[in-house]
Order: C-alpha cells, then sequence, then structure tokens
C-alpha cells in the first residue's frame, strides 16, 4: 500500500468502532511498510498495549507441520511417509506453505508417489541424481508446469504477466489483438482463443477470476458495477474505456483475472527476454494511450494515466516516460501527493541507470549521457527538477538539494547540452531550486555566502541572455534576497525596481509557478517588506503590504497555498505588529485557509501548513487582548503540551527568510496565554518558561535567517523576559501575604 492509503487505514482505526483489520506483509526488514512513523510507533505501543493492535509472524512450515500437509493433500497417514520423501519436499519448497502445496499439487497430477519396499510412501524414481522430483526449486516446479503447456497458451500468459498482477480480459483481448494486428474479420476469432488459453490456465491453477473492478464495466442498460468492485482496482492494472470495450466481442464477456501467486508471474517473466518484455509493454501502453485520446472523460484520470505512464517506463521509451511522469507528477503535486510524485520522478531517472558501473554524473553514467539527446537532456532536467520539488514539499530538503544537484551535474558533463538546439532555460529552476534549499540551511556557505552570490550571478545572466521575462524576473528576485541577506537592502530595492519594470502577475504568474513551484517574482515584493522595515521605512513597509493583499494575491492562483502563504507571511507579521493581528487571521482564514480546505479539503497537507494552527491562535490572542477567547481551552492544551513545538529544521530555515521564524510565532502562543489572568498561576509561570525556552531556539535559529528574524527573535524575548519577572513578583507577592 502507498502512503495515501496508509491514511486511509489509519483513519478507519482511530475514528471507527467494531471494525476488525487484518493486513499482511512481507518481512519488514526488506519490504519496509509506506505508513506513517508516528501511527507506526503508536501501533507498537499503546495501541498493542491497550490490545487494539497485534502481530502474529508467520515462519516457515517445520518438518513435522510439512509431514502432516503432506499426509492431508496425498490422504495418506503420517506414519505412511517415508523419511527421504520428507526430506526432498521439504527442501523444495523451503518449508513455505503456498510452495509446499505447489510440490505437492504437481506430485498428485502425475501420480509420482509408489509404495517402497519398507512398506512406506516415496518418490518415483528420477532421472535427476540431486532431486527425485525432478527439480530443484519451486522456481524450477513452476516453468516444468509452464513448459507442458501448448506454445500458443504461453504466449497468453506471458502478456498476461507484462499486463500485471491482476488484469480484465478485455485489456488482455485488446492487447493480444494489438500484438498480432488481428483484423476487425478476425476480432471474434481471437477473442475465442484466448478465453481457451485462459481456461487452460485457470484449470492449471495459474491464473483465477476475481471479481470486476473496472469503473466502466456497464451491462446493457448502463447501469455501473457496484462500488465494492471498483474498490479493487489498483495502480498496477490496466482499464479500457467503454468506447473499445463496448465494441468489442467479449464486452458482455468480460471477466476479471488474477495470478493465484506472485511467483507465477515472476517465473514467467524470468523466461522472457527484456526485449520481448519490453516491446511488450510498448504495445500494452499504446493501447491505453489510444483509449485514453478517445475518451474526454479520461484525459484528467490520474490512475489511468499511471498505468500508461508504468508500462511506457517499463517499455525502454524514455521520451514517452518522462512526459508523462512531468505531467502526472505536476497534478500530485497540485494535490499535495508529493511523495507518489517523487516516485513517479524516481521510476524514471532509475530506468537510466546503468548498473554495469563506470562514471556517473547525477547517478547516470556517462557512457549513457553520451548518448542522450538534446530533447532528452531537456527532460532528464525537469524530472530532476520535479522531484527536488516535491522532496522540498515534503521538508526533505536534504534529499532535495541531492536532486537539484544531480541536475546541475548532468547540465554540466552531458556533451549535447552544449548544442545550438539545446534549451538552456530548462536549466533555470536548478538555480532557484539550489538557492531554495540554500534558505532551508542545508547547503553550508562561509560568512560572505560565496556559493549564493555566484549562484545569483550565474543565474542573472543566464536568464538575461536568455531574454525570457519570467526567467529573468525570478533571478533578480533571487538577487535582491541575496542582497538583503548581506545587509544591501538599498540594492535589493533598487533590484525590485527592475522587477517592476518586467514583472505582470497576471501573464506571468501561471508560468512561473510552473516553472519555479510557485511565484518566486511575486514574494520578491513580500521580501521588501522586511527591507523597508530594516530601513526604518514603516510607511512604504505598510504600503507594499497593501500593495500585496490588493493587486498581488487576488491574481493569484488560489489552489497554490503554499505560494499565497508565502506571499502573506511577512505581511500578516507587520499587519499583527501594527495593531491589526485581527486583520491578519481574517486575510489567513480568507486567502488560505478557506481555499485549501475547499480545494484539498481539511486533511490536505502542504508545506507550511503545521504554521498554520498556531499563526491563527496568536492572532486570536494578540488582536482580542484581554477579552474573553472562545478557544482558549485548545490553546492552552496545545501549549502546555512538548510535541507542539516539535518543527522540521527545514521549514524554520525557510520560511525564517520571509519573515519571524516559524518557532518564534509559535513560541507567542504561550506567552499570550501567560498574559491572561484567568489562567492558573502555577500554569503561566509554566507557559511563560516554555515561550521563553522556544524564543531563544527561535533567536538560535535566526543566525542563519534574514536580519530581520533575528531582530524579532530578539524584541519578544525581552517582552517574554519582563513578563516572567512580573510573573515571579506576583508569585513571591502572594507567597508573603500567604506566611502573614
Amino acid at each position: 500500500m502507498d502512503e495515501m492509503s496508509w491514511k486511509v487505514v489509519q483513519a478507519i482505526f482511530e475514528r471507527s468502532e467494531n471494525v476488525l483489520t487484518f493486513c499482511g506483509s512481507r518481512p519488514l526488514s526488506t519490504n519496509p511498510l509506506a505508513v506513517d512513523e508516528k501511527f507506526w510507533c503508536e501501533l507498537q505501543g499503546a495501541y498493542k498495549e491497550k490490545g487494539r493492535y497485534m502481530e502474529i509472524n508467520l515462519g516457515l512450515f517445520s518438518e513435522a507441520d510439512a509431514k502432516e500437509m503432506i499426509a492431508y493433500h496425498l490422504e495418506i497417514k503420517v506414519d505412511e511417509i517415508d523419511g527421504s520423501f520428507l526430506r526432498n519436499v521439504y527442501t523444495s519448497s523451503g518449508g513455505m506453505p503456498h510452495y509446499l502445496s505447489y510440490v505437492l499439487e504437481t506430485i498428485k497430477r502425475n501420480d509420482l508417489t509408489v509404495k517402497l519396499d519398507n512398506g512406506l510412501i516415496g518418490l518415483k524414481s528420477s532421472e535427476s541424481a540431486e532431486s527425485k522430483l525432478g527439480f530443484k526449486s519451486v522456481n524450477d516446479l513452476l516453468l516444468y508446469r509452464l513448459d507442458a503447456l501448448d506454445s500458443s497458451v504461453r504466449t497468453t500468459l506471458h502478456l498476461a504477466a507484462v499486463l500485471g498482477t491482476e488484469f480484465d480480459l478485455l485489456d488482455a483481448a485488446l492487447s493480444y489483438e494489438e500484438m498480432f494486428d488481428v483484423i476487425d474479420s478476425d476480432r471474434f476469432h481471437s477473442a475465442m482463443e484466448l478465453c481457451a488459453h485462459f481456461d487452460v490456465a485457470e484449470k492449471e491453477g495459474i491464473l483465477e477470476q476475481v471479481l470486476s473492478s473496472s469503473k466502466h464495466d456497464q451491462d446493457e442498460f448502463g447501469d455501473p458495477v457496484d462500488e465494492e468492485d471498483q474498490l479493487g482496482a489498483g495502480l498496477g492494472d490496466v482499464v479500457i474505456s467503454p468506447s473499445a470495450r463496448k465494441s468489442h466481442p467479449l464486452y458482455s464477456d468480460n471477466r476479471r483475472y488474477r495470478f493465484t501467486h506472485d511467483s507465477w508471474k515472476t517465473s514467467i517473466l524470468s523466461v522472457m527476454l527484456d526485449g520481448r518484455k519490453e516491446e511488450m509493454h510498448e504495445q500494452i501502453a499504446t493501447v491505453l494511450e489510444r483509449e485514453i485520446v478517445e475518451e474526454s472523460d479520461s484525459k484528467d484520470d490520474l490512475e489511468k494515466q499511471i498505468h500508461v505512464f508504468k508500462h511506457w517506463n517499463l517499455s525502454g521509451n524514455f521520451t514517452k516516460a518522462a512526459e508523462l511522469a512531468l505531467q502526472i507528477g505536476g497534478q500530485l503535486m497540485i494535490l499535495g501527493l508529493n511523495s507518489q510524485a517523487d516516485l513517479l520522478f524516481t521510476d524514471v531517472i532509475t530506468s537510466l541507470k546503468n548498473e554495469q558501473g563506470g562514471v556517473t554524473h547525477g547517478g547516470i553514467c556517462s557512457s549513457v549521457l553520451d548518448a542522450v539527446e538534446p530533447p532528452e537532456l531537456e527532460l532528464l532536467i525537469k524530472v530532476y527538477i520535479g522531484k527536488g520539488k516535491a522532496l522540498c514539499n515534503l521538508a526533505k530538503g536534504k534529499c532535495g538539494a541531492e536532486a537539484y544537484q544531480s541536475a546541475l551535474d548532468i547540465l554540466h558533463y552531458t556533451p549535447c547540452a552544449f548544442a545550438p538546439e539545446f534549451d538552456r532555460s530548462v536549466s533555470f529552476p536548478i538555480f532557484s531550486g539550489l538557492f531554495l534549499v540554500l534558505k532551508m540551511g542545508v547547503i553550508e556557505q562561509n560568512e560572505g555566502g560565496s556559493y549564493e552570490v555566484g549562484l545569483c550571478k550565474q543565474f542573472v545572466e543566464q536568464a538575461r541572455l536568455n531574454n525570457d521575462p519570467v526567467h529573468y524576473g525570478r533571478a533578480l528576485a533571487m538577487q535582491g534576497e541575496t542582497l538583503a541577506r548581506l545587509g544591501k537592502f538599498e540594492e535589493a530595492l533598487e533590484n525590485l525596481e527592475t522587477i517592476k519594470s518586467i514583472y505582470d502577475i497576471e501573464t506571468q504568474h501561471a508560468a512561473i509557478c510552473k516553472a519555479y513551484g510557485s511565484d518566486r517574482v511575486g514574494q520578491a515584493f513580500s521580501h521588501s517588506v522586511n527591507w523597508n522595515q530594516a530601513l526604518g521605512r514603516t510607511d512604504a513597509a505598510l504600503a507594499t503590504c497593501k500593495y500585496i493583499v490588493e493587486e498581488i494575491v487576488p491574481k493569484s492562483d488560489p489552489k497554490n497555498a503554499h505560494n499565497t502563504f508565502c506571499l502573506l507571511y511577512s505581511v500578516m507579521v507587520t499587519m499583527k505588529e501594527h495593531d491589526k493581528a485581527l486583520e491578519a487571521r481574517d486575510l489567513f482564514i480568507a486567502t488560505i485557509v478557506a481555499p485549501f480546505e475547499e480545494h484539498f479539503g481539511s486533511g490536505g497537507s502542504t508545506f507550511t501548513k503545521p504554521m498554520w494552527q498556531p499563526i491563527l491562535m496568536v492572532l486570536d490572542m494578540q488582536g482580542n487582548g484581554d477579552k474573553e477567547i472562545e478557544h482558549i481551552d485548545e490553546y492552552l492544551e496545545w501549549a502546555l503540551d512538548d510535541s507542539s513545538y516539535a518543527l522540521k529544521s527545514v521549514i524554520e530555515g525557510a520560511m525564517g527568510n520571509f519573515s519571524a521564524t516559524p518557532l518564534a510565532m509559535f513560541a507567542e502562543v504561550p506567552f499570550y496565554l501567560a498574559k491572561r489572568e484567568e489562567i492558573d498561576l502555577e500554569k503561566r509561570k509554566h507557559l511563560i518558561q516554555t515561550a521563553c525556552t522556544q524564543m531563544e531556539k527561535s533567536l538560535e535559529n535566526a543566525q542563519k535567517c534574514i536580519p530581520y528574524a533575528k531582530w524579532y527573535a530578539q524584541e519578544k524575548l525581552v517582552a517574554i523576559r519582563a513578563l516572567s519577572m512580573e510573573l515571579d513578583c506576583i508569585d513571591s507577592t502572594a507567597t508573603y501575604l500567604l506566611r502573614n
């Protein structure tokens, strides 16, 4: 199961009643689960102690277990089994129950037992000196049974294995026709032949029928299949659209097959030539892609697109696979499914890796890079950039940096990168990505910021020569941030004037977001709020806040919550510091929270979401002052829980380069609670100590962030310590009065 499927299981487990769930898994040491670490720890700890979770490890059969199974299958008594017979069967199966059943089924099917001279049941003689069964392993046994089948049946099973563990008959039929160029007049004969092959495979116990799970299976009256059937579809299944299904002879007799055990599929694939498997994957992908193009409802169906991608990728067609991965991955990231997007990009990259060794750049062998053409290089760089974006969205800054650096290495060491037809603009997001992870704090540099300065210089010059306002604007925005980080605020503001002359949000916003994940050019205005404040220009800072709220945010994509948050973070902090906390809270809810929940639901995820709740609490308490707070108990529970302050360092580093560090905002929750007189004094003292500890951490973290983040933490720390002294005085006075 993937990460999102596990979230469904977790939700059922945590919210439902009277539900018993069985989960089966291979050994976790070799097949790790994609489950949330915190949930897994809770299952292993608290839930196991409460009796809500238990594990049963299913080990291998002992020889005694195998002996009982032999007796059961062959309908003989346990004490009638010869010792050599038992050892032979046990060794061949490895003690695995399912494999043991295959061995015994073969023995029974081929009548391989005989009564020995000692009166016990044993195996008939075989030509093999190593094994009386004639094979050394279960894989040999399965191949022995496959070889006994007619060649036409084996060919059909080859197709089935390439289709996947589970598939529709119609999928197989349409792919079969593609393989053998079946003409319309021969479709019925071809379909009947295919059905006969599957009947043989079913009789042999290789395949079995299951309930159909295609979302387009309908009867003659157009009634949809039962919803339960649809739930069986997995990402590895292939689905054909209604247009092709309804015209096919097998439409009314469609059924779904699956291999009775994965070992059958593995054994079949192991004897197929790689070239033949790739050819079949390409034929299947061609059929599926044709159906998506012809059926308009399927064009936005991510599940179908992923089916097509998997077959193109396994066919060895890098161009097709990369184009689809970029298209699907972009949609997945918009939906917050960054882990799934990362897996797609990784699959494409892995398909190019050469396991034979040699010099590599970005994980790709130099011999492969030498053969790459410019269009393929452009796609490869885009895939690495997509992977970097997905990883950064997951707050995996170090891994994201590796992806961006790999893209840069490939660009430098691939010969065709210097060809005139190569589009160098595809490389610009690499500079932006490396700049982003640099701000996250995962790339070390000297105090003079030579790495950052060099990166900016290279980006600005290349973007200027390219003469594209989308990339040139991003390069200038990056340069402005670098100048400000070095304390050159006047130069940064002059740089912003150049941005103003080329930036047109209505025509460039979508392109900038597509290239860089969010509108990094528009965010330069947000950064300038801090630059103006650093120069003491409060009116200019507030005017810029107003411009962002009234001109930039309304024209930005409301679905891109990360971009909106980056645009407004410095604005909201500035507003709260100028007695407009409640206005900032209303703005936050209207432009970030509400659109996000509308498009993705409250359970959706985005990079900055861990910050939302504490910011809303701070704005609520700061804006209302001594007034009654509706959710004060909820705020208090959050503030008294030490785990609330656990925040990934990459979020702290990234957002600390926009305004105050996230931890500074978190620390203000217990600070404002400690100011409230209706709360017990001991709790207030505990809260102010927590606020002080967290703000000190924020100040430490801010050393690697923008100057404003450091100034903000220092100012708040002074206020926190003053309140701490005030509470100590109240406590001392109360103690004195009590003694007297």
